[in-house]
């Protein structure tokens, strides 16, 4: 899945996501999760689920949902096409794992190109799927097409942090709406799957599982970054100034660079906030 997070972060030497910016920004996906969500999907799961993440970087979901799954024997399988954050991955669930050692689960990782071979994922050899940061970057061919492969083995699944396009900072700036403009340009440009959906991955997924005759819930599940988050404010910010200089007219670039030098230095000075806007989808087969 080549390119850069739309929530700001940069790519790895690999082509694919650093594993430093997914470690960062783990600290605030794992309370804007929606717990009732999470229950819910819990609650459509059998005694011993087998779990299929997809794009699982270095495993954060497992981590996450795991011990609140309240399933016994759970068995997981970490897909995606970066052998590098694969690697990551087993290193992270391993350390994690020492600590939760009660926890009755299995998993392996499983490199697959979700572009070219979807299909070589069969989804009825999985009782959930789940996919974390995926949504927002696939092109609404792609999401089409990966409906069309739920359909055949129809599962519950749980899309979490999908961008929706709310993203405002205090204190405002006059510059604010030009840069979301070039944020949200970039967010439609292709990232390996064809032109990314961005903010409307959210409400064209859910429409594609309810046609698919799924129920579908939708909660709100932002970030919130205060003032004394200066790490993913400087990560973000930059994130965002190299979309926008890849996206702007030469013209605009002195704009985006005096924005980003104004916003860095509010930063470090504690004084600035972030409201990045994301949405999780439940959905379950009727």
């Amino acid at each position: 899945m080549p390119g850069r997070d739309d929530d700001g972060g940069a790519m790895g030497a690999s082509g694919g996501f650093d594993p430093g910016w997914l470690r960062l920004r783990s600290a605030f996906d794992d309370p804007a999760r929606v717990e009732r969500l999470t229950k819910l999907f819990a609650g459509s799961l059998p005694e011993n689920p087998r779990l299929l993440d997809l794009a699982a970087g270095t495993g954060a979901n497992l981590r996450y949902l795991a011990p609140r799954l309240g399933r016994a024997g759970q068995r997981w399988v970490l897909a995606d096409h970066d052998r590098v954050l694969l690697e990551a991955a087993g290193g992270e669930v391993a350390r994690w794992r020492q600590q939760a050692s009660a926890l009755p689960f299995e998993w392996e990782c499983r490199q697959v190109d979700l572009v070219r071979d979807l299909d070589a994922l069969d989804p009825a050899a999985f009782d959930g799927i789940v996919s974390t940061a995926l949504f927002d970057l696939v092109s609404a061919d792609w999401a089409e097409r990966f409906v069309h492969w739920l359909a055949q083995a129809p599962r519950p699944v749980l899309f979490t942090l999908s961008v929706d396009g709310r993203l405002a900072w205090a204190p405002e700036d006059p510059a604010d709406d030009e840069i979301r403009g070039w944020i949200e340009a970039h967010q439609a440009t292709d990232k390996g799957f064809g032109p990314g959906l961005g903010r409307h991955a959210p409400s064209l997924l859910a429409g594609l599982l309810a046609e698919r005759g799924f129920d579908v819930f939708t909660a709100e599940s932002d970030w919130n970054i205060g003032p004394a988050d200066t790490a993913m404010h400087g990560a973000l910010l930059e994130g965002y100034r190299n979309a926008a200089l890849e996206i702007a007219p030469p013209d605009r670039a002195d704009t985006i660079e005096a924005w980003t030098q104004s916003r860095l230095k509010d930063a470090a000075q504690s004084g600035l906030t972030a409201l990045v806007g994301h949405v999780d989808i439940f959905a379950r087969p009727r």
